[in-house]
């Protein structure tokens, strides 16, 4: 139940002899207390917190913080959540004292521990499955006949105690701020006028006031303070940190460094003759290199010392020894730092300990000098002129990896003669902590998806996560994972094979993957293409600084990290693709160092690509010329292109089913359905290849496959597009009537069904669907159009244009609309003498003219204009490759002339896509010539 001020007490706090209690002292505050007397407050205000009084005093290494507060139950629900009262110490070096605990009854206290109660006291270690015990003991008080509208309040002091500290005193003291549940705190600070203590406080409203009474020198301020400015998220720390008071007795991180640094001291902490100095003897038996002996010992120390840390008996700063620990097989930061000290000083290795904060690295530089700003120590070694910082704690390092800077941002080097403060450096790491290969194999054509070989390879502390994974995931699991974690590299691919892979001698773990994926070649153009994204093309600099306030804060670019990526293309054999654009850069941006290498040889083409995060910090000034170098990327784009004449797709496809090429990709998506043969997706991706490869009965196999194991609106639909193609109505329709059973609102359901009846010749019923769907439909255009259509097979063309001419009379100039009666006009032989000029204006006026250059071409064939007719055909299938009616259409017109191979080509073409185009343009009296 505390709230409101935070002292400092890390993972390597404050040891002392053992000579405080194990159980709570029942007694007055200290005469160096000032109570607070003021009455509490009642009002309606919700924050439940009436006071959170707090006053620290400082004697040197001694630490005693008085607490006095008060808590409202404000509510029946406060009430339920309540639970009991705890506090806690360290027996071997704390007291806590217990001064009063009481409810405030209808403006009556009521003094509990007058009543006898006493506190229970536990012995926890509710850190034990974070591998902690620490020996802290916590003293528990249950409040009996709590009711709503009641006020708790309790005092206590908890008397701290530090030998490490050597006479000094340090206190950090975070301070809450609005919106806070606090209506009254105060802090109140204060020491012997005769201690050097100096002072400093962060954060927006902190002005404490400063006295001197009967020989201490006092701090107060009030809070909770005022609501603190917001700041960006990728601010560095020092900006976003929470409010506060700093002090400390040390005169400068020198001076800490210096008072800290015999706790560290390793001579004769190794026993000659004993088992940990002939470990030692071995490294140095094996190997002469300082570096590799390095290596050893940190592998010594990471794999065979299991982390453990112990805060009890004088455990929180000072490590237990080097013979202790190789004895025990555990140990914490401490220890591990001194066992590693101890070991490279035996091995001939220049090597010193070095206090880091894990995450608040940033914070030091603006800090006062304390020994509460650290939480963690690790080695730093010097070999042959490089510095290296070893962490025992860690996992999987690797000789390559020694070198590697750790993401802690300051470090304080612990020296007899003291050290300050140090930035430790940007350095590209020797191999990547994240690299991604993907093999691509689209031999069989552009048109076709690739089948693709992945790995993904973490090293050191981030491959744990797989270890454990590849020790406990089911195949289900190892599936579901590999899907969501992979399938963004290979554009939401399908895997059908996967493994994990450990490589304990290099520290590495890979997930290894087989499956389907999807390259998304660009035949907008002339001459297809295919943009390779790469890591640059994920980069952005998206960081906010628009508000006048953050105009000159500067940007936190993140940890150092280092990540590879390796793409691999095998094309089609015996044709010359061209790489274009930037095959071999490197650029750094706002602190990433992006760089690529592209080379193509043959058919194969082999791009390796990495992004090194310096971890720099970037002043806001340089955020114009990073966001324009970023700009830049973009518009450098690198790709592969086929050559000219390059087969459309269609014609690809043709070609592909001709020679076999496809039977590869099928054979993968078996795979993929033999992995999960429950999973209706899986069908689903294989019914969508051979639909796009026109083998519909194939692929009606698989959707029916599909809605066996999962009946959905969009499959019956699919399904019934599929038995259309076959010419197969009746059974279509009632696959419509499925979808509208599970989605009576589907507008394309409707469509679908209206369509299917004109077929069936039922235009009487398909009128009255498109009728009701008009009635409701915000944009009639496409509903009109279809009844045109519908009209026009029952015969009724004349009419079908007239609500054509109508509707256009309304929306002068709207394309679709035009289209659409030149369509009808064209398919249905009529008004050929005011048509031609409607379709051009339709040309004129279409952003993608294919479809209208395809209807104008009609009724240039109806007037035998036949030359014309097949300039509008190029033009359209120039726009739109392989567009059956298109095709159908040139083939026709290619059979009338002197290119029988052609039309032969151009018809077999449409043929493919679709078996019932020759019935369609009967239906329009248009035919090819036998």
């Amino acid at each position: 139940m505390r709230y409101g001020i935070y002292l400092a007490a890390t993972a390597m706090s404050c040891a002392v002899p053992a000579v405080a209690a194990e159980a709570p002292i029942y007694a007055p505050p200290g005469a160096w207390v000032v109570p607070h007397k003021t009455p509490l407050a009642e009002s309606s205000d919700a924050r439940p917190w009436l006071l959170a009084d707090q006053q620290v005093l400082i004697e040197g290494d001694k630490r005693s913080t008085f607490t006095d507060s008060a808590f409202r139950i404000q509510s029946a629900e406060i009430l339920r959540n309540w639970s009991d009262m705890t506090f806690e110490w360290q027996p071997d070096r704390d007291d806590l004292i217990i001064h009063s605990i009481a409810i405030i009854r209808d403006g009556k206290p009521i003094d509990l521990l007058a009543q006898g109660l006493k506190l229970n006291v536990l012995q926890r270690e509710k850190d034990f499955e974070e591998r902690a015990i620490d020996g802290r003991l916590t003293a528990t008080a249950p409040i009996e006949d709590l009711r709503v509208g009641d006020t708790v309040r309790f005092s206590t002091t908890l008397v701290e105690r530090s030998t490490v500290l050597k006479g000094n005193g340090e206190a950090l003291l975070d301070l809450a701020a609005d919106p806070a549940p606090i209506r009254s705190g105060s802090v109140r600070i204060l020491w012997p006028k005769d201690l050097p203590i100096k002072w400093k406080s962060f954060g927006k409203g902190i002005a404490p006031t400063e006295s001197d009474k009967d020989g201490y020198h006092v701090l107060t301020q009030s809070y909770p303070l005022v609501k603190q400015d917001e700041m960006p998220q990728d601010a560095p720390l020092r900006f976003r940190r929470t409010p506060g008071i700093e002090l400390s007795t040390f005169a400068s991180w020198t001076d800490l460094s210096r008072t800290i640094a015999p706790v560290y001291a390793t001579a004769g902490t190794i026993r000659d003759g004993g088992a940990l100095a002939a470990e030692i003897d071995r490294i140095a038996a094996a190997t002469a290199d300082p570096k590799a002996r390095a290596d050893a010992a940190l592998r010594v120390v990471q794999n065979e010392i299991r982390y453990l840390y112990r805060g009890m008996e004088n455990g929180n700063y000072v490590p237990q020894t080097p013979e202790a620990t190789w004895s025990l097989r555990y140990g914490d930061c401490k220890a591990k730092t001194l066992l590693l000290l101890a070991m490279l000083d035996r091995l001939g290795i220049e090597a010193r300990p070095a206090l880091v904060h894990s995450t608040l690295g940033d914070l030091l530089r603006d800090r006062m000098p304390t020994l509460g700003a650290f939480d963690h120590v690790i080695v730093e070694a010097r070999i042959d002129g490089t510095d290296y910082w070893l962490d025992g704690t860690t996992a999987g390092t690797h000789i390559e990896d020694l070198a590697d800077v750790p993401p802690f941002g300051f470090v304080l080097p612990l020296t007899p003669e003291g050290h300050d403060i140090a930035a430790l450096p940007a350095r590209r790491p020797a191999r990547p902590q994240m690299a991604i290969a993907i093999e691509y194999d689209q031999s069989a054509g552009t048109a076709f998806p690739p089948l693709f070989d992945l790995t993904f390879t973490l090293r050191g502390a981030m491959a744990a996560p797989l270890t454990s994974l590849k020790a406990q995931a089911k195949p289900d699991q190892l599936r579901d994972f590999a899907q969501s974690a992979l399938g963004k590299f290979v554009n939401n691919g399908v895997i059908y094979s996967r493994s994990i892979e450990i490589d304990e001698k290099n520290g590495l773990a890979t997930i290894h993957a087989e499956g389907i994926g999807n390259l998304p070649w660009n035949r907008s153009e002339e001459r297809p293409y295919l943009a390779i994204e790469g890591l640059a093309d994920d980069f952005k600099v998206e960081i906010d600084r628009a508000r006048a306030a953050w105009r000159d804060i500067p940007v936190a670019t993140g940890n150092p990290y280092l990540m590879e990526y390796r793409f691999g293309l095998t094309l089609p054999k015996g044709v010359a693709f061209v790489a274009e654009g930037p095959a071999q850069t490197e650029r750094e941006i706002a602190g990433f160092v992006l760089k690529r290498d592209a080379r193509l040889s043959g058919n194969r083409l082999e791009d390796i690509e990495s992004l090194w995060t310096k971890g720099i910090e970037l002043p806001a000034s340089a955020l114009p010329t990073a966001r324009a170098e970023a700009a830049a990327i973009k518009k450098s784009e690198f790709r592969m292109r086929a050559p000219a004449g390059y087969p459309t797709r269609v014609e690809e496809i043709a070609d592909a089913r001709k020679t076999k090429r496809l039977v590869p990709i099928l054979a993968a998506y078996q795979k993929a359905i033999d992995d999960d043969p429950d999973e209706a997706n899986n069908y689903l991706n294989r019914a969508a290849f051979n639909s796009g490869i026109f083998d519909y009965k194939a692929a009606m196999a698989d959707y029916d496959a599909a809605i066996a194991r999962e009946p959905t609106t969009a499959s019956y639909l699919y399904r019934a597009w599929l038995k259309a193609m076959l010419g197969d109505y009746e059974a279509a329709l009632a696959d419509v009537g499925e979808a509208l059973a599970l989605d009576p609102g589907s507008e394309g359901a409707q469509w679908q069904k209206a369509g299917l009846l004109v077929e069936l010749g039922r235009t009487d019923d398909a009128l009255t669907v498109i009728d009701e769907q008009m009635a409701s439909a915000k944009d009639k255009r496409d509903w009109l159009g279809l009844k045109a259509e519908t009209l026009g097979k029952a015969d009724r063309a004349e009419e079908g244009a007239a609500i054509l001419a109508e509707a256009l009379a309304e929306q002068p100039g709207d394309s679709s609309l035009l289209n659409a009666l030149c369509w009808l006009r064209g398919t249905r032989n009529i008004q050929l003498d005011v048509a031609l000029k409607d379709c051009t204006r339709a040309v004129e006026l279409s952003q993608n003219s294919a479809a209208v250059l395809d209807s104008r071409a009609v009724i240039y064939f109806r007037l035998g204009r036949l030359d014309e007719a097949r300039s509008d055909l190029d033009a359209a299938l120039k726009l739109s490759p392989g567009e059956p009616g298109s095709l159908f259409m040139r083939g026709i017109i290619r059979g009338r002339g002197d290119d029988k191979l052609g039309a032969t080509a151009d018809l077999s073409l449409a043929r493919l896509q679709n078996g019932q185009i020759d019935k369609t343009y009967a239906g329009y009296g248009i035919e090819p010539q036998h």
